[in-house]
């Protein structure tokens, strides 16, 4: 799974999308007592206060405990590194605090988190599983090329076999998170020229040639009136 940082600009739509939406895309075939290696982990839920209805957002603070193991947080780092290796022009995934942010993430008392946090988990343990049965040795074990050759099975929709639906939505998933933590940090918001809501000195100029054009066009396919 050799691909530059730039390829993966295409997955950033997936990260930024609603979490509902992406939960949409699980399979419906997919039961996990029939995908081989794969065992949905069972879970206790987690039973904690969220924010609340009326968060201090001036003294922004986490009020769930991370539950994710060191075991696990490392292996997420590794992962990440897969996902997004660095570059010249930003460091890896996981060299940034994406396990924290996925951590965080699952660990949280909401719905869409907790079924994150059963596919997510169920993921680290499946790929363990499909680790040593490839090549003798877990996943933190296995050589980058052996790692590589795991997610080329369910990376890519397309060539996902029958039997790998349930860990190609668990790469999926994981896929969208750490993209998601990686380009809400200020080293993935400069990779991509984000500059946020940065003050403008001056007179506004507007928008360039290029972009009226751009929509314009983009206008005129939805049959839109531009005058």
């Amino acid at each position: 799974m050799d691909i530059s940082r730039r390829v993966t600009l295409a997955w950033v739509a997936a990260a930024t999308a609603s979490p509902w939406a992406v939960a949409g895309l699980e399979p419906a075939d997919a039961q996990p007592q029939q995908l081989g290696l794969w065992r949905e982990v069972e879970i206790t839920p987690v039973a904690v206060p969220g924010y609340g209805q009326d968060p201090n957002l001036l003294k922004p603070a986490v009020p769930w405990p991370l539950t994710l193991t060191q075991d696990q947080r490392a292996q997420l780092r590794i992962i990440a590194d897969l996902i997004l290796p660095a570059d010249a022009h930003s460091p890896s995934a996981g060299s940034m605090p994406i396990d924290a942010f996925i951590d965080e993430w699952v660990s949280a008392p909401y719905q869409q988190q907790q079924r994150d946090r059963v596919i997510i988990l169920s993921g680290l343990v499946w790929l363990d599983a499909e680790s040593s049965a490839r090549f003798g040795r877990i996943f933190a074990q296995a050589s980058d090329g052996e790692r590589r050759a795991i997610f080329d099975t369910i990376a890519y929709r397309a060539r996902v076999q029958p039997g790998y639906e349930r860990p190609a939505f668990f790469f999926a998933r994981l896929r969208g998170l750490v993209m998601g933590g990686f380009y809400s940090l200020p080293e993935g918001m400069k990779d991509i020229g984000y500059i946020g809501n940065a003050p403008m000195t001056g007179a506004y100029p507007g928008p360039t040639p290029e972009a009226l054009a751009h929509l314009k066009a983009a206008l005129e396919k939805l049959n839109i009136d531009t005058v």
